[in-house]
């Protein structure tokens, strides 16, 4: 846990003299944190940050309409490849446009979370940031970059590939101090879901509504379709086959989604996902989404913790679940010198509208 009152240890510590007979060793924790320290230190970070943009994709499937009627029948057909990786994308048929239902002119306010993005490596709490309605967020996530654009990119260039350098060189190297706040979690039954609600009882949100079962599927690319899609997130866990359909209550991640809003630069650390189940994230709108990824085999799920409790040794003894903090990140280049494979992809909004897969 951060703690920010008054001055710092150093500064309270008596210092004694060198001999001095009282002068003892170091505890058993400074010993394993200086170390760590050094361990951590024999890393290139220049070359770590470098080599980022050196990943290998991960694959990208495209779905024909057919295909795409049934979820869960078209994620099975895939599932071979697809699980090689840890991560897919999946990129919507032509013609694929829905609405985004978020109400941008709703004076209705989220909590963020404030991540001091050059620490996320410390696997520290995040603290409770703004709040903010869709609009004044979407005015700061714009500012932030623009500010971002001026200081480091005034001739432009600014790229994704670029920007990707750039994070990773505030989070190994911490000397540029960078805060997102980041709306993560965000309830869809108490807010808003980017997509709209089925009029057929298809999602959680319209649970009390009767299920039309007999009527036929909407045309692919009408208002109706978006509605009751079982691509909408709202519809999804209830597609005909999936076991979540027998949960009759909402559970916000699992039969309910969740809704995020972020910025330059806000992330969604490493972590395994809730119950070891599938996760499907939808971009509605915004800018290109960055996404690493590693295969869910018991032994490439092992190496990427032994990885994280090499690299966090002296914080993994303070809180052995930190992995499961979500609070943690660092270069997946350290998974692949420790030969786990790992993959990127980038996720776009706008007219692609592209799923990601985990």
């Amino acid at each position: 846990m951060q703690t920010q009152n008054g001055g710092s240890p150093r500064a309270r510590r008596v210092r004694r003299k060198v001999g001095d007979k009282n002068d003892s060793a170091l505890t058993r924790d400074e010993q394993m944190m200086i170390q760590q320290a050094i361990e951590n230190s024999k890393l290139d970070t220049s070359t770590t940050t470098d080599q980022v943009g050196e990943i290998s994709a991960g694959p990208i499937f495209h779905p024909t309409v057919e295909e795409f009627a049934d979820p869960l029948a078209y994620i099975a057909k895939i599932r071979a490849e697809a699980e090689k990786y840890g991560i897919c994308k999946i990129v919507p048929p032509e013609g694929w446009n829905p609405p985004c239902m978020v109400d941008m002119n709703s004076t209705k306010r989220f909590e963020t979370k404030r991540q001091i993005v050059n620490r996320l490596q410390e696997g520290i709490t995040f603290e409770d940031g703004a709040r903010y309605d869709p609009h004044t967020y979407q005015v700061y996530a714009s500012e932030q970059t623009k500010k971002w654009q001026q200081e480091h990119y005034p001739e432009g260039g600014m790229t994704l590939g670029a920007l990707e350098k750039d994070y990773w060189g505030i989070v190994e190297t911490g000397r540029t101090n960078f805060t997102a706040e980041y709306g993560n979690d965000i309830d869809c039954t108490s807010y808003w879901s980017g997509f709209p609600t089925s009029k057929r009882g298809r999602s959680m949100n319209g649970q009390d509504l009767k299920l039309e079962r007999d009527k036929p599927e909407p045309k692919f690319g009408t208002p109706e379709y978006y509605e009751e899609s079982w691509w909408n997130l709202n519809n999804i866990s209830n597609t005909p086959g999936s076991v979540l359909r027998h949960i009759r209550v909402p559970i916000n991640g699992v039969n309910v989604p969740w809704l995020y809003m972020g910025t330059l630069f806000s992330t969604f650390c490493w972590h395994n996902e809730d119950n070891y189940l599938y996760s499907i994230n939808y971009h509605h709108k915004g800018a290109p989404k960055q996404w690493y990824g590693v295969p869910g085999t018991k032994k490439d799920a092992d190496g990427l913790e032994k990885v994280f409790k090499n690299f966090l040794m002296q914080r993994m003894r303070e809180a052995p679940d930190l992995l499961h903090h979500i609070t943690t990140m660092f270069s997946p280049i350290l998974l692949s010198k420790a030969n786990i494979p790992v993959c990127k992809l980038a996720q776009f909004p706008g007219g692609e509208r592209e799923w990601l897969t985990l």
